[in-house]
């Protein structure tokens, strides 16, 4: 035990010393080498709005312009002879008569300097943003993204293919429909996750065929930090929950009868080492800032944490949750479609509750299904604790019940006897 919290401690501090160092190295970046096309994403800005509905009446088709303006402003606003500070500070020009795409446009047209500081996060996304904006715009970024989420995609379903994993594979599939992954990256704030997530499950699965086990400590560990260190707030939980979920299958199918029954401690020993991984990178950044800065930088942080629990939203507790449930829920595909949407969504609930329940199997492992609950209402348990988040920016966070559509697939596999498919309810009857 001690020689692994050495080892986990080392990983841990050498991720931060690689992480915060490109951070300081892309800030070296002068401001001028992408000054054009920090100017060309403001006008697209401007000339796209905030937010943009892509079907109109379908929220979960929202693109958010908002953030990545502000992540585009924070990078163009990175000061070349003073990194260190900058990276910490995180500050970009602000008035409260215009908005942020506007105000992009201002501090670069009117060499505006920052005034406003957004030190709570790492906003670790320019180490990738920041030297793009050098060869183009943010709408050529936004098409890199689409091209290496949809590669990644292809990828990971192609390797469970390869593999016979068939299950998984078409969860997969589903889980990515159901949340409507193409609209993923129309904006950065939706990218970074997934591209973890999916960098995170095809190596685990590499892992998990190969019974490197051992190793998977380490991806989920890296993992947390990555993903508080790209993107704090949206759907974070998809990169513990998807490549948990499937690593999950593969010890169930693959895996002798000892690591199989010991699936709770794997499930809580990788729940815990993401867990402490991703606050321990958020803690880090308060720390590091005031060792650079000299300053109590807790009061920076202290009332947004308060915002995002139980901020004020017009509704009191019990309704915000009630809403942000049902706002996260009613976003998935295709529910929001129109009448013959409802009545599709309706019907694959239906569908998947007779399979589970008529053509019910018996042969269950319990063990398993437990530990596939917990993971798939993971979403649900941050939607409520989070409620006022989960409420005003369900447009995005509902994309976090990706990993309830691929848990309930394998609930499913687990529950039904899949020789009805071939005529199975006569074989039973004969059989009985």
């Amino acid at each position: 035990m001690f020689k692994k919290t050495i080892k986990y401690s080392l990983i841990f501090l050498l991720t931060l010393g690689v992480l915060l160092g490109l951070l300081v190295l892309v800030a070296k970046i002068p401001q001028s080498s992408i000054k054009e096309n920090v100017k060309a994403s403001a006008e697209y800005y401007c000339d796209t709005g905030l937010f943009v509905r892509e079907i109109e009446g379908v929220n979960g088709s929202t693109i958010d312009h908002y953030a990545d303006s502000i992540l585009v402003a924070i990078a163009y606003q990175y000061d070349e002879s003073k990194p260190l500070t900058s990276v910490m500070w995180s500050s970009y020009y602000f008035t409260s008569e215009y908005n942020e795409n506007v105000n992009l446009l201002m501090a670069v047209e009117n060499d505006q300097e920052a005034n406003q500081q957004y030190l709570r996060y790492w906003h670790g996304s320019n180490v990738v943003v920041r030297p793009l904006l050098t060869l183009c715009s943010v709408k050529g970024i936004y098409v890199i993204n689409a091209v290496i989420i949809g590669v990644l995609v292809v990828i990971l379903i192609a390797m469970l293919v390869l593999k016979k994993a068939y299950v998984p594979a078409v969860a997969v599939g589903i889980g990515c429909v159901a949340t409507q992954v193409w609209f993923v990256p129309g904006t950065f704030e939706y990218t970074w996750n997934f591209i973890i997530m999916l960098i995170m499950s095809i190596v685990g699965v590499s892992l998990g065929y190969k019974d490197k086990w051992s190793q998977v400590g380490a991806l989920f560990l890296v993992g947390g930090m990555v993903t508080n260190y790209l993107d704090f707030l949206s759907t974070e939980t998809i990169t513990l929950t998807i490549p948990l979920l499937l690593l999950l299958w593969i010890r169930d199918k693959n895996s002798c009868d000892k690591e199989r029954k010991d699936i709770c401690t794997f499930t809580l020993k990788n729940v815990a080492l993401w867990s402490v991984s991703y606050v321990g990178m958020w803690l880090s950044k308060w720390i590091i800032a005031a060792i650079v800065l000299g300053e109590n930088t807790l009061p920076y942080v202290t009332g947004h944490v308060a915002e995002r629990i139980g901020g004020d939203v017009g509704l009191n507790t019990f309704e915000c949750i009630r809403a942000a449930l049902a706002r996260n829920i009613r976003c998935l595909f295709p529910f929001e479609y129109g009448v013959t949407g409802v009545l599709i969504g309706v019907g694959l609930f239906v569908f998947a509750l007779y399979i589970g329940y008529v053509h019910y199997g018996k042969k269950e492992d319990k063990k398993y299904i437990f530990v596939y609950v917990l993971v798939g209402v993971v979403p649900y348990i941050r939607y409520i604790v989070l409620h006022n988040h989960a409420y005003l920016h369900y447009f995005f966070t509902y994309r976090a019940q990706l990993a309830t559509v691929i848990a309930v697939v394998f609930i499913l596999e687990l529950l039904t006897d899949r020789r009805w498919l071939a005529g199975g309810r006569k074989g039973r009857k004969k059989r009985a």
